[in-house]
């Protein structure tokens, strides 16, 4: 999308002149926003619960390994929500209530979290205002759900690393 738009005020500046191909320009740009804005309309990916995720980057000792193969404490407490695309003022509300959401169908089916981890990986950009959203929704998690931790992981070239 993006080579097309160059290639449009490339055509424009050549045959209408440098006024019309900054216009081109800006319509190109307002128009390759609005579609890469558009592509991931649902802020969440996906969640799961980190029993899920294996890793073996780390060595860890036998009673940490314990810790985390505990129905009580361990990966089965921890809840993984992957968020994705553009995070703005218009779907961070989306945002928010869909990780409340979740939250009140793992208390229904009583596998409540202990930890919670919101991971911006696939996240291409996020707005103050979707900051704002976020910051109240960790709050929120924290006082309606009784979660211990909100973990925010930010993006990574080597994806998520548990």
């Amino acid at each position: 999308l993006e080579y097309s738009g160059i290639i449009l005020i490339t055509v424009t500046m050549t045959l209408a002149g440098m006024d019309a191909a900054l216009v081109a320009g800006f319509i190109a740009a307002l128009s390759t926003y609005a579609v890469q804005s558009i592509t991931y309309q649902h802020p969440i990916k996906g969640a799961m619960c980190a029993a899920t995720l294996r890793s073996s980057a780390w060595n860890r000792s036998g009673e940490a390994q314990k810790i985390l193969l505990d129905k009580k404490k361990g990966r089965e407490r921890i809840l993984v929500i992957q968020c994705q695309g553009h995070i703005f003022f218009g779907n961070s509300t989306i945002l928010k209530e869909s990780v409340l959401e979740l939250l009140v169908e793992r208390r229904r089916s009583g596998d409540d979290p202990i930890v919670v981890i919101l991971d911006f990986t696939h996240v291409l950009a996020i707005d103050s205002s979707s900051a704002m959203t976020i910051e109240k929704l960790k709050d929120s998690i924290i006082k309606s759900f009784g979660v211990e931790v909100v973990i925010f992981v930010a993006g990574h070239p080597n994806g998520f690393w548990c």
